[in-house]
């Protein structure tokens, strides 16, 4: 009998609005509800397709729609925690990335009724430099994480890391769960592939073929944000303050928004061609295997 793969789901809950403002134009302001819309449009796609997935929430999000979390929940998939700000860990203390994790997961816990196990860094900042958030993690009583590219990006990533699905050992000897993000090797180089810009940009043949070639070792761990479903232009606040950005900002303003009306195609054929569960499913059955 033919052994069929079953690959991670993941969405990053998080509101490009609200972010876009704190981070380019240091303007603070909640998640707007186009992150509560875009969210559940998704969350219907996947009853559509009687799929279930992991959602990574960030604790402003949850926080400013509690409803969202319970709606999520009741439809059986997996909360897990992104942070409360989307602040990156290489430019925070550990005390503050001790609060972000720890607040984070007590609003979601508190407002769904259920554990959370799994944690997802903003921008993927974990890595050789901030490998002490993983200690903060297990501190928290979180049993996974899924944040490190085993492949080096301008913005991030950890050449050479572990690409399976393992048990990592911390400094203290505590061993903590890595999901690893996926990437695939090419000309000798790794690069990450299967999810948010790299999903949006690149044609689906592409995703497609690193599917395929994936799926040979490992399990695929793909990731979404609900932004990138989101095809309507901003509201006109955001809009005035890209028309006062400088000439780079808004170049890579716009590439946030290119393609986005070939996501949820895309995302429908990955959907019906490939099988998908709740990372922590995938993780149990991944460790089964590999122990």
């Amino acid at each position: 009998m033919e052994n069929i793969m079953i690959n991670a789901l993941t969405i990053d809950v998080e509101d490009a609005i609200n972010q876009a403002m704190r981070n380019f134009f240091k303007k603070e302001m909640e998640p707007t509800i186009r992150v509560l819309d875009n969210t559940i449009r998704l969350l219907d796609l996947f009853d559509e397709k009687n799929v279930k997935g992991t959602f990574f929430v960030l604790g402003e999000v949850a926080k400013t729609y509690p409803n969202l979390i319970k709606d999520i929940a009741n439809r059986g998939h997996e909360l897990g925690i992104h942070g409360y700000s989307h602040a990156r860990y290489y430019n925070i203390t550990k005390e503050q990335a001790r609060q972000e994790i720890v607040a984070s997961k007590e609003i979601i816990e508190d407002i769904s009724g259920k554990e959370v196990l799994g944690h997802r860094a903003p921008e993927f900042s974990i890595n050789k430099d901030t490998i002490w958030v993983l200690e903060l993690l297990l501190d928290a009583g979180l049993k996974y994480d899924s944040s490190i590219f085993p492949a080096k990006s301008s913005r991030y990533g950890w050449s050479g890391f572990e690409k399976d699905i393992h048990y990592f050992t911390l400094h203290d000897g505590r061993k903590i769960i890595e999901a690893p993000m996926s990437a695939i090797r090419f000309a000798g180089k790794d690069f990450p592939v299967c999810g948010g810009g790299y999903f949006r940009i690149l044609p689906f043949s592409l995703t497609d073929y690193s599917f395929n070639k994936i799926q040979q070792e490992r399990p695929v761990n793909v990731y979404l944000h609900p932004y990138e479903v989101d095809t309507p232009p901003f509201q006109d606040f955001y809009m005035e303050q890209v028309s006062k950005a400088s000439f780079r900002e808004k170049i890579k303003l716009k590439t946030y928004w290119y393609n986005r009306d070939t996501v949820v195609p895309k995302l429908s054929m990955l959907l019906d061609k490939y099988k998908f569960d709740t990372l922590y499913n995938v993780i149990s059955n991944a460790l089964i295997i590999n122990n």
